[in-house]
């Protein structure tokens, strides 16, 4: 279950527009931190994929504890939550400066889409399942998430498939909040850097359906590799946490911190 969750790429945009006032600490402290320190960056006047990808490990936290807090609600819906937003996504066209960046934004979202879409029809994926398997997710960070895809019973080549796939889907989540502030706050942001924004999340929508078509989840094939494969239980988490608690984040050591 912990391999859908990452992957849900509209969380944190949700919890900024349509949660904000419903979030007590402190989910809401995590997520002013994230939003200020994406600002951060929009405003440095440096580049922002290289910045960005020091960000991925705190969307990732904030995203599994967001996830854990929307399954309260029963009634929750991932895939309509995404149809839901594409009319907000849609408004910023209105900004000629940001018309680029919103259509890249929307092909990555269609991608998204299409991902949840085939998992639902798969029966990988349900709806009516979604509350009851997110709550009893452990809370589990970036780093150990990575960490415990060491002990998974994966070959490399698949694990290294999965952490890329994780990466995109968060660089993906990344540009779709830093789109969000800059039309929130009416940044003064300069077209170089919404560039870098339109270019970053085209390319990270590239790779996630790529990845999502090599581990055999947009695509039927021969060998197709059930997604419920890449997933771990419950138990497995828990103890590759602690592991990871002990100091298996070192195996991080080279990745997004």
């Amino acid at each position: 279950m912990i391999a859908t969750a990452k992957n849900y790429d509209v969380i944190c945009f949700q919890l900024r527009n349509n949660f904000y006032s419903q979030l007590e600490s402190p989910l809401k402290k995590d997520l002013n931190r994230l939003s200020s320190d994406i600002k951060a960056i929009l405003t440095s006047g440096k580049k922002v994929q290289a910045q960005s990808v020091g960000m991925l490990s705190q969307v990732f936290n904030l995203r599994i504890k967001a996830l854990k807090w929307l399954a309260e609600d029963k009634n929750f819906d991932y895939l309509e939550m995404i149809k839901d937003i594409f009319p907000q996504i849609e408004e910023w066209k209105s900004n000629k400066k940001l018309e680029v960046l919103t259509e890249n934004i929307l092909f990555a979202m269609r991608c998204n889409q299409r991902v949840v879409e085939s998992l639902v029809a798969t029966n990988e994926f349900s709806t009516d399942s979604f509350s009851s398997n997110i709550s009893q997710l452990p809370d589990i960070t970036y780093q150990q998430f990575i960490a415990s895809l060491a002990f998974a019973n994966l070959d490399d080549e698949t694990a290294q498939k999965i952490v890329d796939w994780t990466n995109a889907s968060l660089h993906i989540e990344f540009v779709l909040v830093a789109a969000d502030i800059i039309g929130d706050d009416k940044l003064k942001i300069s077209d170089k850097t919404i560039n870098e924004l339109a270019f970053l999340v085209a390319d990270a929508a590239q790779e996630y359906s790529a990845l999502a078509t090599e581990l055999g989840i947009l695509k039927p094939r021969s060998t197709r590799q059930s997604f419920s494969n890449l997933s771990f239980d419950n138990s497995f988490i828990k103890e590759q946490k602690q592991l990871a608690d002990l100091g298996l984040d070192n195996f991080a050591a080279n990745l997004p911190s």
